[in-house]
């Protein structure tokens, strides 16, 4: 029917939900892919966002468009081009990974998940998946549960673990918010409170656990310019046009006297054929 019910697993109690959308008919199948979540209503589908129940503009649309390989069917978006193309060569404009695994990509105003493989590697419009943001994303990073995004002079900050909603009271601005005036890369490592910022070939390490945040001096880097940056527990990872440049720590980083040779995005990162 059209009741629906949250359980709350901090008071183990269950409260009552209303979603108006549901008074349209009932939801008979429900899943989650990709942290988006969906009901099924025979050929056509529904978003909704878990915590509100409110839907997104664009819907209902067609299963066979999106979940069913049909001939003659699809949802890609040629106006995209290259961007959207994850074997393409067009560079990423910025990238991130946060200590569950989840890595994310950004270019031409669209976001990719780099961890998903086994389920494809979709590109939606960065508004979709993180809701109230448009344009193009400069730099971005994750930490305590929150991806900030960069752009320009501003940054955005979204709450991981909670579908990507918005933290109130942003975008700020990027000196108010991490004490330097602007970054092309920008990385965290796992488990550290330290950011790393990249503007030119200088980077400068901020603690995030401080208040007010300052940027400390300025270290010069083995690489003229970058697209991106990522740490993981592989190491560094310095992404220009379709390359990316693989450090296995920050002191290899630091200590080299030129770039680590050059590997190809979209084979590494997207499983795409060389």
């Amino acid at each position: 029917g059209d009741a629906v019910f949250a359980f709350d697993r901090a008071l183990r109690v269950t409260k009552p939900r209303a979603w108006p959308w549901l008074r349209d008919g009932p939801c008979p199948a429900a899943l989650r892919w990709l942290g988006r979540f969906f009901c099924l209503r025979g050929r056509r589908f529904l978003r909704f966002q878990p915590r509100t129940g409110e839907l997104p503009p664009g819907y209902p649309r067609d299963l066979r468009d999106y979940f069913i390989p049909c001939p003659g069917r699809g949802h890609g978006n040629s106006s995209w081009g290259a961007a959207g193309d994850p074997c393409s060569e067009t560079p990423f404009q910025a990238l991130l990974s946060d200590d569950t695994g989840h890595a994310y990509a950004f270019r031409g105003g669209l976001s990719f998940r780099l961890d998903s493989h086994r389920d494809g590697h979709h590109a939606w419009p960065v508004g979709q998946a993180w809701p109230g943001l448009e344009g193009e994303v400069d730099a971005a990073f994750a930490w305590d549960g929150r991806a900030h995004l960069i752009q320009g002079s501003q940054v955005s900050i979204f709450l991981l673990e909670r579908g990507h909603s918005p933290v109130r009271g942003y975008p700020r601005g990027l000196r108010e918010e991490l004490g330097v005036p602007s970054a092309d890369a920008a990385f965290t490592c796992p488990g550290s409170e330290l950011l790393y910022v990249i503007s030119g070939n200088l980077l400068r390490a901020v603690d995030l656990s401080q208040t007010p945040r300052r940027a400390g001096d300025a270290v010069p880097l083995p690489h003229e310019r970058v697209d991106g940056a990522m740490c993981t527990h592989d190491g560094i990872f310095l992404f220009r046009g379709p390359s990316y440049h693989q450090y296995p720590s920050l002191a290899q980083l630091l200590g080299a006297q030129e770039p680590a040779p050059p590997q190809p995005i979209a084979t590494h990162f997207f499983q795409c054929p060389q």
